[in-house]
């Protein structure tokens, strides 16, 4: 009688065979940052939720740490320096020693590993072995990108129709009630996080579109860039993020500078007509949704507080002032529809904003030692409220540089920049063109950070420029066919 056999256990390299469909999936499962959500467990200062961004976090590092351990070996063979990367996460991990929240800080740490672990291996195995195809891959972030703009603007009219939040997955603060015409939040959080994930495949169509054509293979023709481009533009707009607006705009001048003064190229400006027509093309739909939503607020109602939101209250243009039809309203009998909490610019919301910026300042250098180490990773919030700047503990510096050196002094704040001086010079290696459209993401990403605390639903802050790292290259030559992972 021969022995019974044993089913075999799955070795990691076949294991690690699931891995090019995470890289694929990767544009689709990022723009779904907030829905679905798996509530874990609320504490008095968090809530714990798990996303599908960091399933596929936890996922990718789990199956690459073989070819992370040898990676690292091969770094400290032959450029030791690097490794100082490492010291980030192992501060942060560190800090949870004297945190008021160790769970969290653990937990932030760990993902920073994971982040880690990522990058090291997507540089080292899949960008050296070209196990990714580049060009597949660009198509799919612009095509899930042209998806989830679809939604927003689904999410926009449905809503102006009446139809409840809980059905729309819109947040809160994003129906019609607040301005009189809703701002979106796709499948993230809120509508700052949506019009995040929109800067980079925003600013990757303006840059091909501007190429000239006998640069590279067109990975689209011009007439789908130009959609591509409108489309894209018009739901950052939509979203009514003033962070990601100014973000862009702050991307778009860099791109336009590096091409001008290091390229010579001159079809840049040209997608500055595009990008005017989609604001205005906006500005009115925001219009049209305010005289069709179900509050009180009109077509020159809407295009007001659009304006004035925009410019931070500067432009106030006063239209429905002068439009009879709200003179006529006066008079007439009490509507039953509802008036919008905003008329205008919204002041508090800035003031917020820089309230607690003010309060990560004074905080942080009340003694050597929490300047120097910070409070503890994840312990903003219990700190603000225990020294009665708050009224509950869940709140968050929504700056991620003062809130890295609240909570981790500046010993952490400065070997957090190491880590970004150490990945932002692997990037060197990029052709030009395609180098100056990734710095002019990253510098987006870098201040957006000034107006909220992205882990962990702002993971593509962390991951995006890798992807792009890898792929932006195929846009200037042809890439061999991609080996087998």
């Amino acid at each position: 009688m021969s022995p019974k056999s044993h089913p075999q256990a799955v070795s990691p390299s076949k294991l690690a065979k699931f891995r090019p469909f995470l890289l694929y999936s990767f544009p689709v499962v990022l723009f779904c940052s907030y829905f679905p959500l798996i509530p874990i467990v609320s504490t008095a200062s968090t809530n714990y939720e798990l996303s599908l961004p960091l399933i596929w976090l936890f996922l990718f590092s789990l199956l690459s740490f073989k070819e992370f351990l040898i990676a690292i070996y091969n770094i400290y063979k032959r450029k030791p320096l690097r490794l100082l990367t490492l010291l980030f996460p192992a501060y942060l991990f560190l800090s949870s020693l004297w945190s008021s929240n160790p769970l969290r800080a653990i937990l932030t740490a760990g993902i920073f590993s994971c982040l880690i672990i990522t990058g090291v291996v997507f540089f080292t195995t899949f960008y050296r072995q070209k196990l990714l195809n580049s060009r597949k891959f660009l198509k799919i972030f612009f095509y899930a990108s042209t998806a989830f703009c679809a939604v927003c603007w689904l999410q926009s009219i449905l809503d102006t129709l009446g139809v409840a939040r809980e059905t729309t997955l819109l947040c809160s603060g994003c129906t019609s009630r607040m301005f009189g015409f809703p701002h979106p939040s796709g499948l993230a959080i809120e509508p700052q996080f949506m019009g995040n994930l929109l800067l980079a495949p925003t600013l990757t169509a303006l840059y091909l579109l501007a190429k000239p054509k006998s640069s590279s293979a067109p990975l689209f023709g011009r007439k789908v860039l130009l959609l591509f481009t409108l489309l894209f533009s018009s739901t950052l707009f939509l979203t009514f993020s003033r962070g990601a607006i100014y973000a862009f705009a702050l991307g778009l001048a860099f791109l336009i500078i590096l091409n001008l003064t290091r390229l010579n190229n001159r079809h840049i400006l040209k997608t500055l007509p595009l990008l005017a027509t989609s604001a205005v093309f906006v500005i009115l739909a925001q219009g049209l949704l305010s005289a069709f939503s179900y509050t009180d607020s009109t077509f020159l109602g809407g295009i007001e507080k659009s304006i004035s939101q925009m410019t931070l209250g500067k432009v106030n243009l006063h239209l429905e002032a002068n439009n009879p039809a709200s003179d006529d309203s006066a008079t007439s009998e009490p509507s039953s529809q509802q008036t919008p909490v905003f008329d205008g610019y919204v002041e508090e919301s800035t003031n917020a904003r820089m309230n607690f910026n003010r309060i990560a300042l004074e905080l942080a250098p009340k003694s050597p030692a929490t300047l120097l180490f910070g409070y503890g990773l994840g312990s903003a919030g219990e700190v603000m409220y225990k020294e009665g700047k708050t009224t509950t503990p869940f709140e968050i510096i929504q700056n991620e540089y003062l809130s890295l050196l609240l909570e981790t002094g500046l010993v952490g704040l400065l070997l957090a920049a190491l880590s970004a001086v150490i990945v932002i010079s692997l990037l060197k290696k990029l052709h030009r063109p395609e180098r100056f459209l990734l710095e002019s993401i990253v510098i987006s990403f870098l201040f957006t950070l000034l107006f909220f605390s992205g882990l962990p639903n702002a993971l593509h802050l962390y991951l995006f420029p890798l992807f792009l790292a890898v792929t932006l290259p195929s846009l200037s030559r042809k890439q061999p066919s991609p080996s087998r992972a």
